[in-house]
């Protein structure tokens, strides 16, 4: 009996650690099973069809959604919308995207870069942080550019989404170096309206009638 109740205390410590590795296998298979119905909870909510593409917003604040919004509506770029990364995972999955802007105030978000690198490295990514701090961790993470505070500088996404998607940059070659935004990556940058412009400013310069030459 001696002997019985010595090994009591192995045991139980045994089944603990059985129980606890139980739980944590269940957690971890319950996240996969919640993971890989992420497309079926986006098809129900938004449908294949009614996804835009081109950019996605990650936030939850309908301020910061409206605000990004209000300046890709501007500037003719679609975009669509998802609270939590895990629904942008699934959404990405579904849909052609260029550009995620990502709002990074509250949360740590770090699995969208992972995703981001692994399956879909043309997709790039700006980051809305608090601080400049978190900015250049972010960068480092793989972040093409950022924005400091939910009452960022309009005009500095404009100049992003015209280096990222229109210009083709890979990163933002100001602030990967720790500078400030100052346009000058987009200086030179022309619409077709511009070249339009250009057009009716030219005047075809009047004929010699003294020359016969016709280059044509």
């Amino acid at each position: 009996m001696k002997r019985n109740r010595e090994r009591r205390p192995e045991m139980k410590e045994k089944l603990d650690q059985a129980d606890r590795r139980f739980r944590e296998a269940r957690g971890r298979l319950r996240w996969r099973v919640d993971e890989a119905k992420i497309p079926l909870t986006v098809q129900e909510k938004h449908g294949i069809s009614q996804l835009k593409g081109q950019v996605l917003i990650i936030s939850y604040s309908d301020s910061l959604q409206q605000r990004i919004m209000d300046v890709l509506v501007s500037e003719n770029y679609r975009c669509d919308i998802a609270e939590r990364s895990s629904i942008a995972v699934g959404m990405l999955k579904m849909a052609k995207y260029e550009l995620i802007i990502v709002d990074f105030t509250r949360f740590r978000r770090s699995n969208i870069f992972s995703f981001v690198r692994r399956f879909q490295p043309h997709v790039k990514i700006i980051s809305i942080v608090s601080d400049e701090r978190r900015a250049r961790d972010l960068m480092r993470y793989g972040s093409y550019s950022f924005l400091v505070g939910r009452n960022f500088d309009t005009e500095q996404l404009r100049t992003c989404l015209v280096s990222s998607l229109r210009m083709k940059h890979q990163v933002c070659g100001l602030q990967v170096r720790g500078e400030k935004c100052n346009r000058s990556c987009v200086n030179s940058y022309q619409t077709e309206e511009d070249f339009i412009d250009v057009g009716e400013e030219f005047i075809e310069p009047e004929m010699d009638p003294n020359n016969r030459y016709d280059p044509f």
